[in-house]
């Protein structure tokens, strides 16, 4: 077994770990979504057993919550050996990838009380809006991860005006400010996570909110990419995120406009925060690729 574990976290084992992280955390977000869309939050009303046993009822909302629980602690175990693997191979030469690494651990592992007590406080928007945004955060760090450890960030030639990194900063703000008022307008909707579940705000006036925020971000990728295509000589990488985000932005608005337009149904809004997750994931990618861009290419060997 500690040969097994070794080779787990060996030399060669960071960059392809890093990924899995990656995707393990997206799709626990997403995993995560669909209990709340299916009002199956409280398909295990206690914690950390359901129901008071290690296994849950054999009926729909518990096996949800309860599968989504599985994929958590999956998570949880890809991101210590990821921390592990940060530890052995890159902490001597690239501290940065190495303390984001450990903070993934840290925060995932945060992740297992945190959706506890939201159980335990009969999901709370509060804590449920919490656990989630923290989900957003670890998935970020571990986007920025994968980008240093691909050697992705960093290295353009020329290299850009001084103004360029100020605008990627920007870009993930506004980005980070579109998918709080994305949360907020789901506490207040129509999928809380469990009958008789109180909601966070009007959903009217959230939804008002996040379309204006949303559409103002979109507006200014617009204008980013502009800018990018006339004035900015970026590398290829650059640009490919830079449309994947388009893309997907442009995939939320459909899912938005269509979901909202047929009363907020369960799949669509599940679809719904599974692009939007994908897109500030790729938001935070095309921010972070700006907000470097004046910096040497990293080392990228293991």
């Amino acid at each position: 077994m500690r040969a097994f574990l070794s080779r787990l976290t060996g030399p060669g084992a960071f960059r392809p770990l890093a990924v899995v992280t990656l995707i393990a955390i997206y799709v626990n977000v997403v995993s995560g979504a669909l209990v709340r869309v299916t009002n199956s939050g409280l398909g295990c009303p206690d914690w950390p057993l359901c129901n008071g046993k290690p296994t849950p009822p054999f009926q729909f909302h518990g096996l949800i919550e309860f599968t989504n629980r599985v994929l958590a602690f999956f998570v949880i175990v890809v991101a210590i050996l990821l921390a592990v693997a940060a530890y052995r191979s890159v902490r001597g030469r690239n501290r940065w990838l190495w303390r984001g690494s450990l903070w993934i651990g840290i925060l995932t592992f945060a992740q297992g009380p945190l959706g506890g007590i939201t159980v335990l406080v009969d999901l709370h928007p509060i804590s449920v809006l919490s656990h989630f945004l923290l989900a957003i955060v670890v998935l970020l760090i571990s986007v920025v991860i994968v980008l240093e450890a691909f050697g992705i960030a960093g290295g353009w030639t020329p290299r850009p005006a001084g103004w360029v990194p100020w605008v990627g900063i920007g870009l993930a703000a506004w980005a980070w400010l579109t998918i709080i008022s994305g949360g907020v307008a789901t506490m207040s909707g129509t999928h809380p996570g469990s009958d008789n579940v109180p909601r966070l705000w009007n959903l009217l006036d959230a939804v008002y909110l996040h379309v204006r925020v949303a559409a103002s971000f979109v507006v200014a990728i617009a204008l980013m990419l502009i800018v990018l295509s006339r004035v900015l000589d970026p590398p290829r990488a650059v640009t490919r995120i830079a449309w994947a985000l388009v893309l997907i932005v442009a995939l939320q608005v459909v899912i938005g406009e269509w979901q909202w337009r047929t009363q907020l149904p369960w799949y669509l809004t599940l679809a719904h925060v599974a692009a939007g997750t994908a897109a500030i994931a790729m938001a935070a990618a095309f921010g972070w690729v700006l907000a470097v861009s004046r910096r040497p290419a990293p080392d990228t060997t293991d």
